[in-house]
């Protein structure tokens, strides 16, 4: 409710020339106007380990801003078992005002990554970096999350992988 009456009090002040709000709203504060995290239903961060193995993340994006903001590429690093895996995210995705959207990531792990996340899985703790690049028509930003720590993995067909490599 509280981030419909800051957009809804900016509409009224829309009018003010944009040297005016360019100095309000400086990148960094712009960077700050947007929330992001793993949701928190469900199962937000799986890794599947099996014959073709792959990890989806899925982000809860609010922008707090009165301005739209569109994602234009990102970085994303996910440490899952003391392995490290890095994708790019390129589709641009626009989140208007007061927005509550979803981001969703699915990539590939390797089978070597996927080996060895089956032997460590259940002994380390996983976590998520995120390196964004936004465009808005005030200024273009940067969000960084050096680490979202206290993600809970679901893990599927890890006991699996752990037992072909002891049978191998």
């Amino acid at each position: 409710m509280e981030i419909l009456s800051i957009v809804d009090i900016w509409k009224y002040l829309s009018w003010l020339p944009k040297f005016i709000l360019k100095r309000v709203f400086s990148p960094e504060r712009l960077s700050d106007l947007i929330y992001l995290d793993v949701q928190s239903r469900h199962s937000p961060v799986c890794a599947d380990l099996s014959d073709i193995s792959d990890y989806r993340i899925s982000f809860l994006v609010i922008n707090m801003s009165p301005f739209d903001v569109e994602l234009d590429r990102a970085e994303i690093g996910f440490n899952c078992a003391g392995i490290t895996l890095k994708t790019q995210y390129i589709k641009k995705t626009l989140f208007k005002a007061g927005q509550v959207g979803t981001l969703f990531v699915v990539d590939e792990i390797s089978q070597n990554r996927a080996e060895q996340i089956a032997k460590l899985y259940d002994k380390n703790d996983s976590r998520i970096s995120f390196h964004g690049e936004f465009n808005c028509d005030l200024h273009n930003f940067t969000k960084v999350i050096h680490q979202l720590e206290g993600v809970n993995v679901k893990y599927t067909n890890a006991e699996w992988r752990r037992k072909q490599l002891e049978v191998a």
